[in-house]
């Protein structure tokens, strides 16, 4: 009888333990889910006004638009940004009236930085402001990358740098054979978002338009009306080689996300142990880290130009 009791209350600590192992197990399988971009962003903005007619497609057209997919991949992690931010409502902003529109809504304020005023959100400006005095603690300076470009911008600012990049890559490549005077002139007749996927069409060929022609223009600038300096929360680092300074700038939620563009830190208002919850995930190129959007493993569906 006395075995039988201990037979049992073994196998009732057995039971317990199993128990408690499943639950962990199912913890940590939780805890290790990965928090997928677009879910975040469908949150953040389905969750304001007006609910009923947002969707994911129209604030950014990636089964439609090659140019829309590519601006999602490559700037796309603004949009998980803290609350603090307010954020445009879709990835690409139409024209120069929207961006004026845009805007003119954000609560901004203007801080200098090695003497250039740079005008941000609130919060952006608060925060690289920190960053700045806990800089100058351990004397080590913070300037922004060419002067006050570097910050804010305007929708005919990103128009004139991303024609900077374009023009003298059409002319380098016609020199080369690569491009024609035809390519030029038909290019000439498109509209913004077709000259941008006709751009797309030459890189994926090898012909770049990047200021050194190796890579995609998008590592030198973005389209116009994509750019995250419109929203008020980019800056360019001189400093970034920096490992020191990256830590502060992290430290204070600013955090470089468009891959081959080092100089390039975004707001985000978080810690780095936030940001894999915010649908971002770390990739390294060389000593350099970059959040970008953690996209969902979904069938891909081939944007039509």
């Amino acid at each position: 009888m006395m075995c039988s009791r201990r037979r049992h209350g073994v196998l009732q600590n057995l039971k317990l333990i199993l128990l408690v192992l499943v639950v962990a197990q199912t913890a940590i399988s939780q805890a290790s889910s990965p928090v997928y971009f677009e879910e975040v962003v469908k949150k953040r903005f389905s969750s304001g006004e007006p609910k009923a007619d947002w969707s994911f497609e129209r604030f950014c057209p990636v089964s439609t638009s090659i140019v829309a997919a590519r601006v999602l991949e490559d700037y796309g992690a603004m949009f998980v940004a803290n609350e603090s931010i307010l954020l445009p409502h879709s990835c690409i902003q139409a024209g120069e009236g929207d961006v004026i529109r845009y805007q003119k809504s954000l609560k901004t304020k203007c801080i200098d930085i090695a003497g250039v005023r740079i005008n941000f959100q609130a919060a952006a400006a608060d925060a690289i402001q920190s960053a700045i005095d806990e800089a100058a603690a351990k004397d080590l300076s913070l300037t922004v990358l060419d002067g006050a470009i570097g910050g804010g911008r305007s929708y005919g600012e990103t128009v004139m740098l991303w024609n900077s990049r374009f023009f003298p890559a059409m002319e380098f490549w016609i020199r080369r054979g690569r491009l024609s005077e035809t390519d030029r002139e038909a290019i000439g007749r498109l509209d913004l978002q077709k000259k941008v996927e006709k751009v797309l069409e030459w890189e994926a060929q090898g012909i770049y338009f990047s200021t050194d022609r190796t890579r995609s223009i998008f590592t030198s600038t973005a389209p116009p009306g994509t750019s995250q300096h419109l929203a008020l929360i980019a800056m360019d680092v001189t400093e970034f080689w920096n490992p020191e300074l990256r830590t502060i700038l992290n430290r204070n939620g600013w955090f470089q996300t468009v891959v081959d563009d080092p100089a390039h830190f975004t707001y985000l208002g978080y810690t780095a142990s936030e940001l894999p919850g915010r649908g971002l995930r770390a990739i390294y190129k060389g000593s350099q880290q970059y959040w970008i959007p953690n996209l969902s493993p979904k069938a891909a569906i081939q944007p039509t130009n």
